[in-house]
């Protein structure tokens, strides 16, 4: 008998391995029907095996099932982190893309209402002067540039040409201390002087008796009467102003109408003035120098 069961246990491995489930479907077949003793007692044997073969069966599923919903998850939100960023991206453009078109709008607005004829420039590096704040334009004899041709944007007013090469030219801005250009208030028509003081500092405002009518917020504009600069441009907003007790003239901080606190900040276009209405020799004048006070 052992030399049998030896020889054949795989046999009687393999089929006691399928005599198993089919007793098992068997017995579960008669389920509302009578049971003999020996269905009951596979049943009793059987349960506690088909419980843990269930639970396993089924945890294994809930793990995969877990597994494929969290990929999707994952692959789900990629996506919308995608579409995220593709719309910033489209939102910042179109934001870019509405800034030019209000920009332009206003150059183009500029330059239908410039009381002089204007040549468009664009800045192409920093000036040459290495003791003057300058900046270099892409326009110069070829273009009918002279000297002390003055320079706008739509802003207001950025400086005078300085020097003139065949296709360059040289700009120094009203930030320089050298440069000052003659004003008015626009509000009360007062007169004075304002003048640069250097890389990102605001301007002063000179030659203004104490008892003139101006106040904090007070557009000055350019007086027109230096041959350089067309009267009625922006130069700037009053932003403190100093009465002193004694003497015949006040003081007062500028902001500039153009962002002139370095040269790299005027990367848009800019607007040379070929010639003065009424005038032909006033593009040879130089720049007023005013005393400090």
């Amino acid at each position: 008998m052992r030399a049998f069961l030896k020889r054949y246990r795989e046999l009687i491995i393999v089929g006691t391995l399928l005599v198993f489930p089919i007793a098992v479907w068997l017995t579960h077949a008669k389920h509302g029907r009578d049971l003999s003793a020996l269905d009951r007692v596979v049943l009793t044997a059987t349960a506690p095996i088909e419980r843990a073969v269930n639970g396993v069966v089924f945890a294994i599923i809930d793990t995969v099932e877990d597994f494929t919903n969290r990929q999707e998850v994952h692959a789900e939100n990629l996506e919308l982190r995608r579409r995220v960023i593709r719309l910033e991206g489209e939102v910042a453009a179109l934001g870019e893309v509405r800034m030019e078109n209000e920009r332009l709008r206003q150059t183009l607005g500029f330059v239908e209402s410039a009381p002089a004829p204007l040549l468009p420039a664009r800045v192409v590096g920093e000036g040459v002067s290495h003791n003057l704040i300058a900046l270099k334009i892409d326009k110069g004899l070829a273009d009918g540039l002279k000297p002390n041709m003055a320079v706008l944007s739509h802003q207001g007013v950025v400086g005078r040409v300085q020097s003139v090469a065949h296709t360059s030219a040289s700009v120094v801005l009203v930030a320089d201390e050298s440069a000052s250009v003659p004003i008015r208030v626009q509000r009360s028509r007062a007169r004075g002087t304002v003048v640069g003081r250097g890389p990102g500092e605001d301007f002063a405002l000179i030659r203004m008796q104490r008892t003139d009518d101006i106040k904090e917020g007070d557009l000055l504009v350019t007086s027109g009467t230096d041959g350089i600069f067309p009267k009625g441009l922006p130069v700037g907003r009053v932003a403190s102003v100093e009465r002193p007790h004694h003497g015949m003239f006040l003081s007062a901080r500028v902001t500039p109408a153009v962002d002139l606190s370095c040269p790299d900040s005027l990367h848009e276009e800019l607007f040379v003035v070929t010639s003065l209405p009424g005038s032909d020799e006033s593009q040879e004048a130089n720049l007023v120098q005013e005393p400090r006070p």
